[in-house]
């Protein structure tokens, strides 16, 4: 899964493309805990977060999962048929029975979105009914029937959604660690010389605390899916099979793993590094590294670029040489995420951001800090750069 950008068809080939696979037969049971245990995480997010018109995305895969003969095309498509949407060209051979369910879907949908925009207008009272915003992933020219525009509409939406979700995901962490860096520098610009090093100093510890942890896996590897074979699933390590932990951690039974599937496969590796409370380890980075480990998981094991990972693609994986072994992990908190020049032009936006306020009087001037005033955490400039 290499961002969900690359999800051109994310849920929409998930239940089309079904690969017919003899599955194990699960022959040991997962030892039962002695107190259940939940591997939901926080950051694993839902669709219909990202997609705003997810449920209908799901209806469509649902009537065109039905129709086997549309099902055998979309398996065999090239990526880059699929990427475009020129495989929704299709449709046209799909049964009747099908195309009339479609029909209908859409008309639904479509008087959804005339809901919403009514909605919309009585809320806001001023709003122009010409120039309301038109959701793009359902063709309202006709509104009677599913047709190829439709289908490829419906795919390419999806492919810019995730993809913009991604790219926001990644600035905003920019962002934060930008506007992290700053509070530092303030902090520190602002504390004599005696207090500035025990500052440092605090830092360097807390630093320390926090890479005192166990050895980090490589996302996907062998070593980093036998503990969670033993630690989440409670199985024998002797007895780790592939075939099996990906059945186990096949949730949704439909022989690929999605993004969600995947990023719970790395709860345990985070935790490592991560704990809630502690001052020395930051949530926010534990988030984007779970993204981080997705990406890498998905660059590596789905071949096809299809934003899911098969049965038979997590199987050929572990043939491969890299499996076997465990070179580690680099984290987040060790890359740096903006250059100088980057860091330069975010901090003087910040401070003529700061002067402003001041000089509108929504902050006082500090007498010790000429240069500008240190953020506190009450003043609501920890947002970012506006």
């Amino acid at each position: 899964m290499h961002g969900k950008g690359s999800m051109v068809v994310l849920l929409l080939v998930s239940g089309l493309v079904p690969t017919i696979l003899g599955l194990p037969v699960v022959t040991q049971k997962p030892k039962a805990p002695e107190k259940e245990e939940k591997h939901d995480d926080s950051n694993v997010e839902r669709m219909e977060n990202i997609i705003e018109y997810n449920k209908y995305l799901q209806e469509v895969v649902n009537v065109l999962e039905s129709d086997p003969v549309f099902a055998e095309k979309l398996q065999k498509a090239a990526e880059s048929d699929i990427r475009s949407g020129v495989i929704a060209q299709e449709l046209e051979y799909v049964g009747h029975h099908v195309r009339s369910r479609l029909d209908e879907l859409k008309r639904v949908e479509l008087q959804r979105l005339k809901e919403l925009a009514t909605k919309q207008f009585e809320l806001t009272n001023e709003i122009d009914r010409d120039h309301l915003k038109i959701s793009e992933h359902v063709d309202h020219s006709n509104p009677h029937t599913f047709e190829i525009d439709d289908l490829k509409k419906l795919i390419l939406k999806t492919s810019q959604d995730l993809m913009e979700n991604d790219r926001r995901r990644r600035e905003e962490f920019k962002q934060y660690e930008l506007q992290k860096e700053f509070e530092k520098q303030e902090k520190l610009r602002n504390l004599d010389e005696e207090h500035r090093k025990a500052y440092e100093e605090d830092l360097k510890r807390q630093q320390a605390k926090h890479d005192n942890h166990d050895k980090i896996h490589h996302p996907g590897n062998k070593a980093q899916l036998e503990e969670v074979w033993e630690k989440q699933d409670h199985m024998d390590a002797q007895d780790f099979d592939p075939k099996t932990f990906f059945m186990l951690h096949d949730l949704d039974g439909n022989n690929m793993w999605d993004e969600n599937e995947v990023k719970a496969l790395f709860i345990n590796e985070l935790n490592k590094m991560y704990e809630a409370g502690a001052p020395e380890d930051d949530m926010k980075e534990r988030a984007e590294e779970m993204e981080r480990m997705r990406e890498h998981v998905f660059k590596e094991a789905d071949t096809n670029k299809d934003g899911l990972i098969s049965f038979e693609e997590f199987i050929e994986q572990t043939k491969r040489d890299e499996f076997q072994k465990d070179p580690g992990w680099d984290t987040v908190d060790h890359e740096q995420q903006f250059t100088h020049e980057e860091y330069m032009e975010f901090e003087r936006r910040r401070q003529e951001e700061i002067q402003r306020l001041i000089a509108e009087g929504k902050l006082p001037p500090h007498p010790n800090m000429p240069q500008g005033y240190h953020p506190g955490p009450d003043n609501g400039l920890h947002g970012g750069v506006n």
